[in-house]
C-alpha cells in the first residue's frame, strides 16, 4: 500500500469536509486545465444540411501542445468545407492543415464513425478559444408529415467537464409548427423561438459522463431541397416517444425528491450508530502493524523479476500494455526475439528467434495470426483493429496473459491477506462514514452538524493512524516490495547522480525494459544521453540503440496495441410538445468529444 497515496486520500477528505462544515466558497481543481465556455451555433439549410460553428474556451494552468476534437459520425453522410481557427487575446488565427505537428496547424484524421481534429498550439497559463467550423450532411430526413432533426450534438467521454454550454440551432425561416426536445442532465433548459425560427440551448455545466441530444420537428418547407427523404409517416410516433421520456424524466424528478425525504428520516436515525461501530473498530485496533524501515534509497541492482513481473508485484495489479512492451525488450534482450526498424513511419518489425514462445498463447496469436508465424511489425498489428473478431481475440489473449503475469507476481505470497483485507475495510469504512456525515451535514443544521463534523475528524484521524501503522503485505514482501520501490526511485531521481558510477552501458541496456514497464523510459534515456557518448551508447546497446534513442519504440507499440484491442470494446450507437430537458437519448447521430495534450 503506497503511503503517499493514502496520505494525500487523508488530507483530501479532511479539507473537503472542514471546507464543507464551514460553508466556504472556494471550488478544488479539477485538472490542469478547464473549458470555460462551449458556444455552438447551427445553422439548417434548405437543403438539410447543418452549418455547424463551435468555439470552445480553455483556461490552462501549464504548458500543453494543443488541443483535440472528435466528432463521432453516427448518422452523418458527410463533413465538408473545414476550417479551424484560434482566438488568443483578441486576435484570431486561421490555422493550416498540416500533418508536421507545427505550431499553429491542425491535422484532421476521419474513419467511417469519427473524425479527429488535432490542434498543434502551444499555450501556457493563458485562455484560448478553438473555432471549428464544418457542414454536416445526412442528419436531417425529410418524412411525409414532418422533417425531423435528431441530433447528438455533445457525445459522452471528455476529458473535463464543459462549462456555460450554449448551442443555437437556427432555421432558415419563421416555423410557426417548431418543436424540439432536447436530451441531458436535467438542469438543461430549452428555449423555442418560432418566429425566429429558432432553437437555444442552455446548460450551466455538462460533466464528462453526459451528452447533449436535440430532437426537433419541423415542416418540411424548411429544408424542400434535402435530398434525405422517407415516404414513411413519423411525426406522431416521435411525438409520443417524446412525451414517453418527458413523463419518465419529470417521474424521476419526484422519485428523487421522494428519496430525499425518505434518506432524511433515515439518516437521523443511524448515522451515529454507524459512525460510532466503526470508531469502535479502530479503537480494537485489528491485524498485524508494519514492519519499520528505512527511507527510500537508491537500488542499482536489478530485480529479480521479469518486468512485467516487477510492475505487477510492485503496483499489486494486472500488467498493462506498457509492460507486455518491456516484456518485448526483455525477451530482445534474451536473444529470444529480434526488433528492428521496418519501413514506414514508426514502425517495427518483431522477428521470432526462439520457437519456445509460441507456447505463449499471446506470442503466439500475434506471430501465427498477425504475423506470418515468424515476424510481424506494427503497421499490421494496428490493422487488427479493423476486424472486430480479431481485435477480441486479441483482447482476450493479452487478458489472459497479464492474469498469468499477475498469478506469478502473487505466487510469492507478498500479501498478508487478512491484514490487507482489514485495510481496504478501513479505507472503505472510512469513506462510507465520511459520505454519511457529509449527507448528515446537508440534511441537518446546528449542534448535528457540528457533532457530524467532529466524528469525522475523528474518524479521518484514527483512520490515517491505522493505515499508517499497518501493512497489507507479510514482513518478506515489505522488504521485497522495499526493494522494488528502492529501484525505482533510482529510475526516478536518474540524471541526478553520476550514471557512470552505477555501471556501464552494458548495465543499463538491462534496467532499460524496467525503466518502460515504469513508465520512466523517457526520462532515463535523456539522462544517459547527456553521461554517455553516443560511441558508448552504439557500443553498450548494440542493435538496439537505434530502438531506444533514435526511434519510438514504446510510444508505437503501446499506441499500435493499444488501439488493436480497445476496438473490442468499443459498443456502437445509433445516433408532445416542445419542453425542457429529459433524461434518456432519442437515438440522435453525431456526438463531439474532446480535450488537451
Amino acid at each position: 500500500m503506497k503511503m503517499n497515496r493514502i496520505s494525500k486520500l487523508i488530507v483530501s477528505l479532511l479539507v473537503g469536509l472542514g471546507l464543507f462544515f464551514t460553508a466556504s466558497k472556494t471550488a478544488l481543481a479539477d485538472g490542469n486545465y478547464q473549458i470555460t465556455n462551449y458556444d455552438a451555433t447551427a445553422n439548417i439549410r434548405e437543403d438539410g444540411k447543418i452549418d455547424l460553428t463551435q468555439r470552445i474556451t480553455y483556461e490552462f494552468d501549464g504548458d500543453f501542445n494543443g488541443v483535440y476534437y472528435d466528432q463521432n459520425l453516427a448518422k452523418v453522410t458527410d463533413v465538408s468545407d473545414l476550417g479551424v481557427s484560434i482566438t488568443q487575446n483578441g486576435q484570431t488565427t486561421q490555422l493550416a492543415e498540416s500533418s508536421t505537428g507545427e505550431n499553429n496547424t491542425f491535422t484532421q484524421t476521419k474513419t467511417a464513425d469519427n473524425l479527429k481534429l488535432k490542434v498543434y498550439h502551444k499555450v501556457s497559463d493563458d485562455k484560448l478559444t478553438v473555432n471549428y467550423h464544418y457542414v454536416l450532411s445526412g442528419l436531417i430526413t425529410n418524412y411525409q408529415d414532418t422533417a425531423e432533426l435528431n441530433w447528438k450534438i455533445l457525445g459522452v467521454g471528455w476529458d473535463v467537464r464543459l462549462h456555460n454550454v450554449k448551442v443555437t440551432l437556427q432555421l432558415p425561416k419563421p416555423v410557426a409548427d417548431l418543436q424540439a426536445w432536447t436530451h441531458g442532465p436535467l438542469t438543461g433548459y430549452t428555449d423555442v423561438e418560432r418566429a425566429q425560427g429558432k432553437v437555444t440551448l442552455t446548460l450551466a455545466e455538462l460533466d464528462t459522463d453526459e451528452m447533449l441530444e436535440t430532437h426537433m420537428l419541423f415542416p418540411t418547407s424548411v429544408t424542400p431541397n434535402n435530398p434525405q427523404v422517407s415516404n414513411e409517416k413519423a411525426k406522431e410516433k416521435i411525438r409520443q416517444a417524446e412525451a414517453k421520456l418527458a413523463d419518465e424524466a419529470n417521474q424521476k424528478r419526484k422519485a428523487e425528491e421522494k428519496r430525499a425525504q425518505v434518506i432524511k428520516r433515515i439518516f437521523s436515525g443511524i448515522v451515529f450508530a454507524l459512525s460510532l461501530g466503526f470508531i469502535g473498530i479502530l479503537v480494537i485496533n485489528p491485524g498485524n502493524k508494519k514492519t519499520k524501515l528505512p527511507p527510500l534509497k537508491h537500488s542499482y541492482e536489478i530485480p529479480k523479476y521479469a518486468p512485467e513481473v516487477a510492475f505487477a508485484v510492485l503496483n499489486q495489479t494486472l500488467p498493462d500494455n506498457q509492460a507486455f512492451s518491456a516484456h518485448l525488450l526483455d525477451l530482445a534482450g534474451q536473444g529470444k526475439l529480434e526488433i528492428v526498424e521496418a519501413s514506414g513511419k514508426k514502425n517495427y518489425l518483431i522477428k521470432l528467434k526462439d520457437k519456445v514462445l509460441l507456447e505463449d498463447g499471446l506470442l503466439h496469436f500475434l506471430f501465427k495470426n498477425v504475423g506470418n508465424g515468424t515476424e510481424f511489425d506494427l503497421k499490421t498489428l494496428k490493422q487488427v483493429k479493423n476486424k472486430r473478431s480479431r481485435s477480441k481475440a486479441l483482447s482476450q489473449k493479452f487478458d489472459k496473459w497479464a492474469k498469468q503475469v499477475k498469478n506469478q507476481a502473487d505466487a510469492y505470497n507478498y500479501v498478508d491477506k487478512k491484514t490487507r483485507a482489514w485495510c481496504i475495510t478501513v479505507m472503505l469504512g472510512a469513506l462510507v462514514n465520511l459520505g454519511i456525515l457529509l449527507l448528515a451535514g446537508v440534511i441537518f443544521s446546528g449542534m448535528i452538524r457540528w457533532i457530524c463534523l467532529g466524528l469525522g475528524l475523528v474518524i479521518i484521524l484514527l483512520s490515517a493512524k491505522y493505515l499508517l501503522t499497518h501493512s497489507g503485505y507479510t514482513p518478506k514482501g515489505e522488504r521485497e516490495i522495499y526493494e522494488l520501490r528502492c529501484f525505482k526511485a533510482m529510475l526516478k531521481d536518474v540524471g541526478r547522480f553520476d550514471l557512470r558510477e552505477v555501471g556501464d552501458v552494458v548495465l543499463w541496456e538491462q534496467i532499460m525494459p524496467y525503466a518502460v514497464a515504469f513508465g520512466l523510459a523517457k526520462k532515463v534515456i535523456k539522462a544517459l544521453k547527456a553521461e554517455f557518448s553516443v560511441a558508448e551508447l552504439e557500443n553498450g546497446f548494440g542493435i538496439y540503440y537505434a530502438l531506444y534513442f533514435a526511434g519510438s519504440w514504446n510510444d508505437s507499440f503501446t499506441s499500435s496495441f493499444e488501439q488493436s484491442i480497445a476496438a473490442a470494446n468499443v459498443d456502437s450507437s445509433a445516433s408532445g410538445s416542445s419542453g425542457g430537458f429529459s433524461g434518456g437519448s432519442s437515438g440522435g447521430g453525431g456526438g463531439g468529444t474532446g480535450g488537451a495534450f
